[in-house]
C-alpha cells in the first residue's frame, strides 16, 4: 500500500487494466480503508482506484480540483497547473483538500525525485551511456533485441526402466515407485522391538498394513477403530477390515513403526535421523526407476505437522526444525525442495530443509546461498542430460541459470521477484508497454552463454530469466477463464456464460507455465486427494513424515499408471486408490519380494536375525533335500487311494491326483518337485519349483531369490556360482 497520496501527487497503477500507466489524483472519495483516489490518467481518462493498487511517483503542484469532477483537455490542464494561484483553487470546498505553499511543495517534489533517481541508480548500478536500448549490471551488458536461442539438442520422452506389459497391474506401479530398501528397512526395524518378538512383521504384512492405510483415506471419518466393524449403521457397509488383518496387529504394528536401525549416539549427532534413510531411499528409486523427460521441474512440498518442534536437554522430543509458509494449504510443518519430471509430473529428487544453520553447510551452499545451491543438489543426477530445469522465484535468479551451465550443463527458465542481482528489473518494470501481452527482451552474452530477461505484461508484469526456448510469439495464446451474464439487464437469475480471454505471449513463457505446475499438481493429488496426513492421526513426526512419502508413492504409482500403462483405463485418483488398496489387502508374497511366502515359511527353518546370509543358505541346502516323482511320496499314494475308492468302495471316475502341483515359494509355476524333509514332516506334500537344474538337496528356487534379493542391493556379491 502506498504511503504519502496526496491530491496532486502523480501515482503510478500497479494492477489492473490500466497497470503501468501514469496520472495525476484529482480528489478523493471516502474515508480510511474505503478511501478511493480519483486519478486522471495521461490519457486524459479519469478512473477510481484504492491505495493498495497505487504507487507514488512524484508530487507536483497542481491546483486542487472542486468536487465535481469533470473531464478536461490537456490545454485546460497545463493551464491549470501553470496558474496556481488562481480564483478556482483558492475557492476549493473539498474538506479533505489541504492548502499546500508553492515554494515548499516545490522543495519537496524536488527531493523526491532526487531520492528516486539515488535509489534507482543504487538498485540497478547501471552506467548511462545515452542508450536507451542499452544497459550495464556489474559488468553485465543487457541489451534490447529478439531473441531465439536454442533449444534442448534432442526432445525425448519420460520412461521407466521397470517392463511393462498389458496385463500390469495398479500394483505393479505400486511396486515400481514404493522403494524396495525402504521396505526391507522397516521390517528389519520394527522386529527389533520386544512386542514383535513373539508375531514378527513380515512382507506380506507389511502389504496388508499398507493397503489399510490406504483403506482409511477412502473413509468418511470416524474412529480408526471403526474400520474394523463387521455391521454397518448407515448406508454404507462396513469396511470389516478384519478379514485382512486384525485390529490389535495392525495397532501393534503402528505403535512400533521404525523406518530404520539407529542408536542413541547417531540420534543426538543428526536429529533428522529416523526419516533421512527414507528420503534416500526414496531418492535411489526414482534415480534408477524413471528416466525424465527433457524439462524438469523444482519446487516446494509440505508435510503437515502441528505437534512438538523442541529440544530439551539436547534431546529431540518433536519435529527438528518447523518451517512456516503461510501461501500454502498446509503451511506448517516440513519444507521439502523437491524435483519432478515436467512431462510426468512424478517426483524424483527430495531434499528436507533442516533449517537455517545446518542447510548452510550444504554443498554449494557457500558459494550460491539457498535456492541455488539446493538446485544443485537436487539435479546431480542428471548433469549433462540437456535438460531444462524450470523454477519459480524461490529458486530463480541469474546467479541459478549461470550455476546450472556452469556445473550440470542444463537450461534454465526461471520467474524473478527478488532475485534480481545483475537483471535489469527497472528496465522491464519501466518499459512502456502497450497493450496486455506486449513483452520485451533484453539479451546479455555471459562466457559465451547466452541469457534473456523477459518481461511479459499480464495482468501485472511477469519477468523471467532464461537460458533457452523462443521469444517468438507462442503457437497457443494464455486462456484466461472468465464469467459473465448472458443477459446484462438481469443479473439476478441469467445463467452465467463462461467464456476463456485470449492472451499472447512469447514461447519462453508457454514453456514455463506449461511446467511449472507440475509439484502443485503432485501436492494437490497427495494433499487434496489422498488426505494420508490428516487420516493417520499420531504423535510421532517421523511417521507423520512417513506419511509424506507415502503418499508421495501412491501419487507417483498413479501418475505412472495414467502415464505408461499401455492400455490404462481412466481411473480417478479415487478408484486408483481403491483398487491398490484392495490388491495390498489381498496380496499373497511370492519369490519376487523381500521374503518367503507364508506357507514356505511355516516349513523352513527359523535363522536368527544376526546370521549372515550365507550361514542361513547353507542350512537350508544341508537340510532339504529335492525329489523329482511325486508319484512315489507317500503323502501322494495315500491321497490317491483315497479319491480312487471311497467307504462303500465305489470308483470316482477314475480321478487321480494331480502330479503337478504349484510352487510353495513363487505360487506360480506348476512342478512335479517336493521337498522330503518338509512333506514328512507336516504330511503334507510342499511343492518346490526347479528352475535351470535339477541338482538334489538344493531348493533352487528358494535360494535363487535369496541371491537375487542380495545382488539387488550389493551387486558385487554372488551366492550361485
Amino acid at each position: 500500500m502506498a504511503k504519502g497520496i496526496k491530491v496532486g501527487s502523480e501515482v503510478r497503477v500497479l494492477r489492473g487494466k490500466f497497470s503501468t500507466q501514469k496520472g495525476v489524483v484529482q480528489a478523493s472519495e471516502g474515508v480510511g480503508r474505503a478511501r478511493k483516489w480519483i486519478v486522471k490518467l495521461n490519457g486524459g481518462v479519469l478512473e477510481r482506484f484504492s491505495a493498495r493498487t497505487l504507487e507514488l511517483e512524484q508530487r507536483h503542484l497542481i491546483t486542487p480540483p472542486s468536487t465535481s469532477i469533470r473531464a478536461v483537455s490537456q490545454e485546460e490542464e497545463d493551464s491549470c497547473s501553470s496558474n496556481t494561484s488562481s480564483d478556482e483553487s483558492s475557492t476549493s470546498d473539498n474538506d479533505e483538500m489541504r492548502e499546500v505553499d508553492e515554494d515548499g511543495a516545490s522543495r519537496r517534489a524536488s527531493d523526491v525525485s532526487e531520492r528516486r533517481t539515488n535509489w534507482d541508480n543504487r538498485d540497478t548500478a547501471a552506467e548511462s551511456n545515452g542508450d536507451d536500448d542499452r544497459v550495464v549490471l556489474d559488468g553485465v551488458e543487457w541489451r534490447k533485441m529478439g531473441v531465439e536461442l536454442n533449444g534442448p539438442a534432442y526432445q525425448r520422452k519420460a520412461a521407466l526402466y521397470h517392463p511393462l506389459h498389458e496385463r500390469s497391474t495398479e500394483l505393479d506401479f505400486w511396486k515400481m515407485m514404493m522403494p524396495a530398501d525402504l521396505m526391507r528397512n522397516i521390517i528389519e526395524a520394527t522386529n527389533l522391538h520386544t512386542e514383535m518378538a513373539q508375531k514378527p512383521l513380515d512382507y506380506e504384512q507389511l502389504q496388508h498394513f499398507f493397503g489399510i492405510l490406504l483403506a482409511m483415506t477412502l473413509a468418511s471419518g470416524g474412529e480408526r477403530r471403526d474400520m474394523w466393524k463387521t455391521e454397518s449403521n448407515g448406508p454404507f457397509p462396513a469396511p470389516a477390515l478384519g478379514r485382512y488383518m486384525a485390529c490389535h496387529d495392525f495397532e501393534r504394528i503402528l505403535r512400533n513403526l521404525k523406518l530404520c536401525v539407529y542408536t542413541d549416539e547417531e540420534l543426538a549427532d543428526d536429529p533428522w535421523l529416523p526419516i533421512r534413510s527414507a528420503v534416500d531411499s526414496f531418492n535411489r528409486n526414482r534415480r534408477g526407476g524413471i528416466s525424465p523427460g527433457v524439462t524438469l521441474c523444482a519446487d516446494e512440498s509440505m508435510g503437515s505437522w502441528r505437534g512438538l518442534a523442541a529440544k530439551v536437554d539436547d534431546a529431540v522430543v518433536g519435529l527438528p526444525h518447523v518451517t512456516k509458509i503461510a501461501r500454502k494449504p498446509e503451511g506448517v510443518g516440513t519444507e521439502y525442495r523437491t524435483l519432478s519430471c515436467g512431462e510426468t509430473k512424478i517426483m524424483l529428487q527430495l531434499e528436507i530443509q533442516e533449517g537455517k544453520v545446518p542447510m548452510q553447510g550444504k554443498e554449494y551452499a557457500k558459494d550460491y546461498g539457498s535456492g541455488t545451491s539446493s538446485l544443485l543438489r537436487l539435479t546431480r543426477y542428471w548433469s549433462g542430460s540437456d535438460c531444462t530445469v524450470v523454477a519459480d522465484s524461490a529458486f530463480a535468479s541469474l546467479k541459478t541459470a549461470e550455476a546450472l551451465h556452469k556445473h550440470r550443463g542444463l537450461r534454465f527458465i526461471g520467474l524473478v521477484k527478488t532475485a534480481h542481482k545483475r537483471f535489469p528489473k527497472a528496465w522491464l518494470q519501466k518499459y512502456p508497454y502497450t497493450n496486455r501481452g506486449d513483452h520485451c527482451v533484453l539479451q546479455a552474452n555471459i562466457d559465451g552463454r547466452q541469457y534473456m530477461a523477459v518481461g511479459w505484461n499480464d495482468k501485472k508484469l511477469k519477468m523471467f530469466i532464461s537460458s533457452t526456448s523462443r521469444t517468438t510469439e507462442a503457437l497457443c495464446p494464455a486462456y484466461k477463464k472468465r464469467f459473465r451474464q448472458s443477459t446484462p439487464e438481469d443479473r439476478t437469475s441469467a445463467p452465467c456464460v463462461v467464456f476463456y480471454k485470449e492472451v499472447k505471449r512469447p514461447a519462453v513463457v508457454e514453456a514455463y507455465f506449461d511446467n511449472a505446475n507440475a509439484i502443485d499438481v503432485h501436492n494437490h493429488l497427495r494433499q487434496g486427494g489422498l488426505e494420508l496426513e490428516r487420516h493417520w492421526k499420531t504423535q510421532t513426526w517421523w511417521h507423520r513424515n512417513f506419511a509424506t512419502i507415502f503418499g508421495m508413492c501412491e501419487s507417483d504409482a498413479y501418475l505412472a499408471f495414467r502415464y505408461f500403462h499401455p492400455l490404462a483405463p481412466i481411473l480417478s485418483h479415487r478408484e486408483f486408490t481403491e483398487r491398490l488398496s484392495l490388491q495390498l489387502l489381498t496380496y499373497k508374497s511370492s519369490f519376487h519380494d523381500t521374503g518367503p511366502s507364508a506357507r514356505l515359511r511355516k516349513h523352513m527353518p527359523v535363522a536368527p536375525t544376526e546370521q549372515p546370509l550365507q550361514t542361513v543358505v547353507a542350512k537350508i541346502m544341508s537340510s532339504h533335500t529335492l525329489k523329482t516323482n511325486m508319484r512315489e511320496c507317500p503323502v501322494f499314494q495315500y491321497k490317491r487311494q483315497r479319491l480312487e475308492q471311497d467307504e462303500e468302495g465305489t470308483s470316482h471316475n477314475g480321478r487321480v491326483p494331480s502330479v503337478q502341483r504349484k510352487c510353495s515359494v513363487c505360487c506360480e509355476r506348476k512342478t512335479a518337485y517336493y521337498c522330503d524333509e518338509c512333506t514328512q514332516l507336516h504330511e503334507e506334500i510342499v511343492p518346490i519349483c526347479n528352475p535351470g537344474s535339477a541338482k538334489p538337496g538344493l531348493h533352487r528356487a528358494w535360494l535363487f531369490t535369496l541371491t537375487k534379493l542380495r545382488s539387488r542391493f550389493e551387486p558385487e556379491s554372488n551366492l550361485i556360482t
